[in-house]
């Protein structure tokens, strides 16, 4: 099974009538989402125990990355990706004039390691 794709077109916003980009660029089509319950009961294979403890780890993992992503932490799980935080304010002219009250978590961003990157490599694409 590989990756439905389709193709859209360009558009652009910002350039003049002259230097407009034009052409298609591919667009991933999700064939659905899985959660964390879909996930644990597809890895635990029907074992109640394996269920509790994959739960258990999941949530004791959430917890910390969040507790150290609060704490200034990025949090880089070794050969899977690095978690960070991005942060949002309204535009000021100088650093001076707002405080650290007005600033807020605007996401979380995830950067996946190499070692995943070369694994997903061999993808295979399927136009639909």
């Amino acid at each position: 099974m590989g990756v439905k794709y389709t193709f859209k077109k360009v558009i652009d916003n910002l350039n003049t009538e002259e230097e407009k980009v034009k052409g298609y660029y591919p667009r991933i089509i999700s064939r659905g989402s899985i959660s964390t319950t879909d996930m644990i009961e597809e890895l635990s294979r029907g074992s109640v125990e394996r269920s509790t403890e994959l739960q258990k780890s999941v949530t004791l993992i959430e917890d910390y990355i969040v507790r150290k992503l609060k704490d200034g932490f990025t949090v880089c799980l070794t050969d899977f990706g690095t978690f960070s935080l991005s942060a949002e304010s309204r535009l000021v002219q100088s650093a001076d004039e707002i405080r650290a009250e007005s600033i807020r978590v605007k996401g979380m961003n995830f950067r996946t390691s190499p070692k995943i990157n070369r694994k997903l490599k061999d993808t295979t694409f399927e136009k639909k």
